[in-house]
C-alpha cells in the first residue's frame, strides 16, 4: 500500500471516529444530565517526512502526514434547566456533582432524577444510593413525608404528627480541579482521574429541587457535523478506491511488460 493510501485509510478512520462521537451525542439529547463528547486530531509526520523536515526542506513529503485522534474530551458545560415538579428530581445550577454508589466505587454525575427504593433510599436512575456529606446513603422513608430539600442540600421532612420539620441530613456537592477531565463511566456517570483531580466538597452548592438538567447536546449542530463527516468520510473512500486503481494499472503494466 502506498502512502497515499495509508493517509485515505487513515482519513477514513478518523471519520469513523468522529461519526461515532457524534452520533453518540446526538442519541443522548433527551437523557438528563448527559455531556456531549468531542476529540482532537493533529497530523501525524511519518520518520521519513521528519528526516526530510529537518533537512530544511519547507514541504517535505506532504503525503507521508495522517490525522491522528489526540483525545477525546467531554463539555462540561451546564445544559438548561427544565422544571418538573417532582420533589426527588434535582439540578444543580453552576459547578458541581452528585455522588453516587456504585459497584465500581464512587461515581459523579449531573443526573438528578432520583427516586426512593423499596427501602426508602434516594437512589439514582440505576438505583445507586446518593450520598450525604457524611458519605452515607440517605433513606427516607420512615422519618415523615413532604420532602423539601434547600439550595444547599439540606434535606428536611415533615413530621405527620407535629408537623415539625425534621433535619434528614444534607445531599453532598463535590467539585474538581479540572472537570474536564473526568472519565465517562457510562453515559452520565462519571469517574475521577488523576488529572481531573480528587474531589472537594462544594462549600456553597446552588440547587433547585424540582428541576432537572437536560443534555447539553446542540443536536442542530450534530447534524450539521454529521452530514459534513458524511461527506469527508465518502470522499475519502473515493481516494482510496482512485489509489487502489492507480496501485492495479501500474502492477498491470508492469506486469505486462515483463
Amino acid at each position: 500500500m502506498n502512502g497515499g493510501s495509508y493517509i485515505a485509510l487513515s482519513g477514513i478512520l478518523a471519520e469513523e471516529r468522529k461519526l461515532s462521537i457524534v452520533t453518540n451525542n446526538i442519541s443522548n439529547v433527551n437523557t438528563v444530565g448527559y455531556k456531549s463528547s468531542g476529540a482532537e486530531f493533529a497530523e501525524f509526520l511519518s520518520p521519513k517526512a521528519v528526516s526530510a523536515l529537518n533537512s530544511g526542506m519547507d514541504k517535505p513529503l506532504a503525503d507521508k502526514s495522517y490525522p491522528i485522534i489526540l483525545n477525546t474530551y467531554t463539555n462540561m458545560s451546564q445544559g438548561a434547566l427544565k422544571k418538573t415538579g417532582n420533589r426527588l428530581d434535582f439540578a444543580i445550577k453552576g459547578k458541581g456533582y452528585f455522588v453516587v454508589q456504585t459497584p465500581d466505587g464512587i461515581k459523579y454525575t449531573r443526573n438528578g432524577a432520583f427516586s426512593l427504593n423499596e427501602a426508602g433510599e434516594l437512589v439514582n436512575q440505576e438505583g445507586f444510593p446518593v450520598m450525604n456529606t457524611d458519605e452515607k446513603p440517605i433513606f427516607l422513608n420512615e422519618r415523615g413525608s413532604n420532602i423539601t430539600v434547600s439550595d444547599s442540600g439540606i434535606i428536611n421532612l415533615t413530621d405527620p404528627q407535629t408537623n415539625n420539620e425534621l433535619y434528614s441530613g444534607q445531599i453532598l456537592i463535590v467539585n474538581f480541579k479540572n472537570p474536564e477531565y473526568l472519565s465517562k463511566y457510562g453515559d452520565t456517570l462519571f469517574s475521577a482521574t488523576k488529572d481531573s483531580g480528587n474531589p472537594v466538597q462544594e462549600q456553597n452548592p446552588d440547587m433547585l429541587q424540582g428541576y432537572l438538567e437536560e443534555s447539553n447536546v446542540n443536536e442542530i449542530k450534530g447534524m450539521v457535523q454529521m452530514i459534513n463527516i458524511s461527506k469527508t468520510y465518502n470522499n475519502m473512500i473515493q481516494v482510496l478506491k482512485s489509489y487502489s486503481q492507480v496501485n492495479n494499472t501500474a502492477i498491470n503494466t508492469i506486469g505486462s511488460a515483463v
